[in-house]
């Protein structure tokens, strides 16, 4: 059964048992009747408890039944690498690993013969890790015990450790940061080439020697569990947000002032967003160091709205959903509000913090009205290209991809965001919330940014034949993502 389908499943319940309580207040004179309110509004309240447990939503989120055994979760990786000899042989297939759930999720794709991760999550030493722990836990442990953060990471993190190192996630690093997997040094693999190569067991290998793997042949190799090297991590001190406005060039050829402050080489993280509830606007932000020397200490209200001053830091109160809903929702509806004053935007917060940028989606109606919005989310990797005929800046090129991008919501309802690092290797992530059916627009419309027509597909996102075939239509060739992030680190640079 489809996700969606369970996904109901938890208002249905919850009014279930609003409307038993109800009607138990109301008619409790007969004693059977009583009872059988009584019992039925238990039922419904024990039943939509187990839907937030992490088993039941990373079974739920995967198009599983939340209410299936979950005695055979693995604890161990010799006990899951048992566990998945045990599911092949009884399918005759090789199983599907499940960390969260949240990957088959945004790819409405369903897991058949999964073996779930959600009780493999330990530490098992000081900077180890069993793969299924949830990227929060591990960041919250290391910031706690050692002042240390990821350089980047996936913004929502609520994503299990081994699945955001098999896949081609990232965070919002910028140029004065580094890659999300930076700090992976080695991961404990179980081999599913064959059933014979699984009943091995798991063995440490270095994360490096795999990430080509591991992008090549999906679900092949598996983690158990994941060491960090702490030296590869990054101290978890304050940096300065701040906002930036971008807009279409009004002159040919040149960089609007909101896209050279987003563009910025200070920043550790840097995210843009467009849509159609703000046309001709785009509005990202930048984390840079925090500096006492060169950063003022804003002042915000303690509580919000009142109270007295005190040094803005976030997060504070809702600063995460509301940041977020800012940002990403509300590009996307008709308001297209955001907070106006910039000042408001200049908070400090922590490296830690920072990464967290999307607020936690575990709340079950959050997916569902996802559902029902008949949009789907898909990432297009490229990287960006020159033109042959002239010898335009990195910067210029950016901000034509910038005014295409206008151009496309202009014409349809959706939402883009662009992640961008190191401006010479002109690496994008094209964050993209829309309808499927609109997916060949801005497939056509990014064809003169793609440097020698080659694209891949966050392999964690939607992947629907809508997308693969607009791909083929606008005569783009598709790649894995690995493919596209090693094209970038060859001598030669992107825009030289």
């Amino acid at each position: 059964m489809s996700a969606w389908v369970w996904l109901l499943v938890a208002p249905l319940l919850t009014g279930a048992f609003v409307g038993l309580v109800v009607t138990f207040l109301l008619l409790g004179d007969e004693p059977v009747l009583f009872f059988s309110l009584l019992g039925g509004a238990t039922l419904a309240l024990f039943l939509r408890l187990r839907l937030s447990t992490p088993g039941a939503r990373a079974r739920l989120l995967s198009g599983n039944s939340p209410y299936g055994c979950c005695f055979h979760a693995p604890r161990t990786p010799d006990e899951f690498a048992a566990r998945l000899c045990q599911v092949w042989v009884a399918t005759g297939r090789r199983p599907t690993v499940v960390g969260s759930g949240w990957g088959f999720f945004i790819g409405r794709v369903s897991a058949r013969g999964a073996v779930f991760t959600h009780k493999l999550s330990k530490q098992t030493g000081e900077f180890t890790f069993l793969a299924g722990t949830e990227l929060r836990t591990v960041q919250a442990v290391l910031r706690k015990s050692h002042e240390l953060a990821f350089w980047s990471t996936p913004t929502m993190q609520r994503i299990s450790i081994g699945s955001w190192l098999a896949r081609s996630c990232h965070g919002n690093s910028g140029p004065a940061g580094k890659p999300s997997s930076h700090a992976a040094a080695r991961v404990r693999v179980v081999d599913l080439t064959t059933l014979e190569t699984a009943r091995q067991g798991p063995k440490w290998v270095e994360y490096g020697s795999y990430k080509q793997k591991f992008d090549l042949h999906p679900g092949q190799f598996v983690i158990a569990e994941v060491e960090f090297d702490p030296d590869r991590m990054a101290p978890d001190e304050y940096l300065q947000k701040a906002r930036c406005d971008v807009r279409p060039s009004e002159i040919l050829n040149t960089v609007s002032d909101g896209l050279l402050e987003w563009l910025t080489k200070k920043a550790v993280l840097r995210v843009l967003f467009f849509g159609s509830g703000r046309r001709n606007l785009a509005i990202g932000t930048t984390y840079v160091w925090f500096n006492p020397e060169e950063h003022d200490v804003v002042k915000r209200r303690q509580c919000d709205f009142f109270g007295p001053l005190v040094p803005h830091v976030d997060p504070h109160t809702c600063s995460v959903a509301g940041t977020s809903f800012q940002l990403d929702t509300c590009s996307l509806l008709p308001c297209g509000y955001y907070e106006k004053a910039k000042n408001k935007w200049k908070g400090k917060i922590l490296l830690s913090d920072a990464n967290a940028f999307s607020p936690d989606p575990s709340w079950l109606g959050l997916p569902l009205v996802a559902l029902l919005s008949t949009t789907v989310n898909f990432e297009l990797i490229f990287v960006l290209a020159l033109d042959a005929s002239t010898t335009l800046g990195a910067e210029v090129r950016v901000q034509r991809l910038c005014d295409t991008l206008f151009g496309v919501f202009d014409k349809i309802w959706g939402r883009s965001e662009i992640r961008m690092a190191d401006l010479k290797k002109g690496l994008i992530f094209l964050d993209c919330v829309m309808n499927p059916a609109n997916a060949h627009v801005i497939m056509n419309a990014i064809v003169p940014h793609v440097s020698g027509w080659l694209v891949a597909l966050h392999d964690s996102k939607y992947q629907g034949r809508e997308v693969t075939d607009a791909i083929k239509k606008a005569n783009l060739l598709q790649k894995t993502p690995r493919v596209l992030f090693a094209s970038v680190h060859k001598s030669v640079p992107v825009f030289g």
